[in-house]
């Protein structure tokens, strides 16, 4: 039986990109780990790059080509997941990026230590193009028992209620590679990011539970363009994200019957929340309409339970601030702090 000589295999969803699409391929054709495949799946792309695909597969043998009906992007990955042969897997978005030594780096370190799986860092590259690194560790860590990589999963989540930021790491899924073996033998997939506003840590939740060693080292590696493809899911403002917010804390808590983990999930709402607070201020609508949306999140019933049970007293000064608006409804006060803070930077 002949070795498995796919180290990598790199799934690469293609919507709508053709923006940016050979820039993500350029960063992947020239990785200088070689023994990788390039499985790009056309979810159904109204623009150039169903053909794009194919000329792409011409030019590289390692290049595979996948054309579906749109799905979004969870059901994408899947569709990668069935045709992928690497004794790893990635996930790339395709209108971001990879240092050219990505997966040689991930690669040879979770080969040398045994890991089923290892995160590097990442960089945030602004509409400007300017790069600003997330380092999430200062040195490797190692996390080698069920105790220990469940810790780094509700730190993922979100962090306890004293802690400056809402969680430690990187929720997503394309900072990192994955033991294919263990995606196929436990039945892991992604779910639809209609059903769920993140399907990433979904699959995290139902991967992390699975497999025995991780890791995580700091070396800022993925490009991540923020704010950059407008079409992107991740930009654009819907009226009903709160709700889906919600669906997904209660799944999360579904998921895992942890009473940290509702602790952690509450702490993610809460950010999600405040997030979007500040993400309403972007967008070209009146002020009686943004009124109108707070007023919608601010008299949902789960702010009741928190307040009840979540300690939120504990939680950093500006944001325990926005959690007392909310809960007490003060809308109007609740969209101008926000927009103070968004303005001045304080």
């Amino acid at each position: 039986m002949k070795p498995n000589k796919v180290k990598v295999s790199i799934i690469v969803p293609v919507y709508n990109v053709e923006k940016y699409l050979s820039r993500c391929m350029g960063s992947l054709m020239n990785q200088t780990l070689k023994d990788i495949e390039i499985i790009l799946v056309d979810d159904g792309s109204p623009d150039s790059c169903p053909k794009r695909c194919d000329d792409f597969a011409v030019q590289d043998s390692r290049i595979k080509v996948i054309h579906k009906l749109n799905g979004g992007l969870g059901f994408a990955r899947n569709s990668g997941l069935e045709i992928a042969s690497g004794e790893f897997v990635a996930f790339v978005d395709s209108d971001d990026y990879v240092d050219l030594k990505m997966y040689d780096t991930l690669y040879n370190q979770a080969k040398e230590l045994n890991l089923d799986t290892l995160f590097c860092g990442f960089n945030n590259v602004d509409n400007k193009n300017n790069v600003h690194p997330v380092l999430e560790v200062k040195a490797l860590k190692v996390f080698d028992s069920q105790n220990e990589i469940q810790n780094f999963l509700l730190d993922m989540i979100g962090t306890e209620p004293d802690y400056a930021v809402d969680r430690k790491y990187q929720m997503s899924v394309w900072h990192a590679i994955y033991s294919r073996n263990c995606i196929e033998n436990k039945g892991i997939q992604f779910c639809s990011e209609k059903e769920f506003i993140s399907e990433d840590i979904i699959f995290h939740i139902d991967y992390l539970q699975k497999v025995n060693k991780i890791g995580i080292i700091p070396d800022p590696m993925y490009y991540y363009c923020d704010n950059i493809n407008t079409a992107s899911l991740s930009t654009g403002f819907r009226n009903d994200r709160f709700e889906r917010y919600v669906t997904l804390y209660n799944e999360i808590c579904s998921r895992l019957l942890l009473t940290e983990a509702d602790t952690r999930a509450k702490r993610m709402l809460i950010g999600y929340t405040r997030s979007l607070l500040f993400l309403l201020n972007d967008y070209n609508m009146t002020f009686v309409q943004k009124i109108k949306i707070i007023s919608s999140i601010s008299s949902n019933s789960i702010w009741n339970d928190i307040h009840i049970q979540y300690d939120y007293r504990k939680l950093p000064f500006y944001q325990k601030i926005i959690f007392i608006l909310i809960k007490k409804r003060y809308n109007k006060l609740l969209l101008i702090l926000t927009k103070i803070k968004k303005i001045y930077r304080i």
